[in-house]
């Protein structure tokens, strides 16, 4: 009985633990997210982004590298609401990609936060790309989460992409 004890409750939660040991956790007053060990966090700014997070290694990197990246605008706009920066999300994606098509696009309520999940692929120049996009307005600023990948790649990395944008919290400090 014992051995059914260990086998079926603690088993799963050494597994489990041993999962987390993989990633690392970065973060900063208004944030914090987990990305994987065998990826680099680059918090330099450049393009724009304030995190930017990709794989050390990546099967395409002379084409494009899958990577996460999260831009934070200030809106200070009292009107502004989540359905608003859904339908923004939307249009810029559609003026960015030709042949956008959205095969996801709700609003998710998660930890106390509202957040736009959308799912999108397109052509941008010659490559066709697809991307999962997470926007929250938050505290008059809209966070936008991205993960953007070859099309061709999607379905061999979009569950570690989840994983990673799923860790993505936003904090309460005011």
């Amino acid at each position: 009985m014992k051995h059914a004890f260990f086998i079926l409750f603690l088993f799963p939660l050494i597994v489990l633990s041993q999962e987390n040991e993989d990633f690392k956790i970065y973060k900063n007053k208004n944030y914090s997210i987990e990305y994987p060990l065998n990826w680099n966090l680059d918090t330099s700014g450049d393009n724009g982004t304030e995190i930017y997070i990709y794989p050390k290694e990546s099967n395409n990197s002379e084409i494009f590298v899958e990577n996460i990246n999260l831009l934070i605008q200030n809106l200070n706009d009292s009107t502004a609401t989540i359905e608003s920066c859904k339908i923004l999300v939307e249009q810029q994606i559609e003026a960015m990609m030709t042949d956008s098509k959205f095969i996801v696009s709700e609003i998710v309520n998660k930890d106390k936060h509202k957040f736009h999940k959308l799912i999108a692929e397109g052509t941008y120049n010659t490559y066709k790309f697809k991307t999962i996009i997470y926007t929250w307005y938050f505290n008059k600023h809209i966070y936008t989460l991205t993960f953007v990948t070859l099309s061709e790649d999607y379905i061999n990395n979009h569950t570690l992409a989840l994983k990673i944008m799923d860790s993505f919290s936003l904090e309460n400090n005011n």
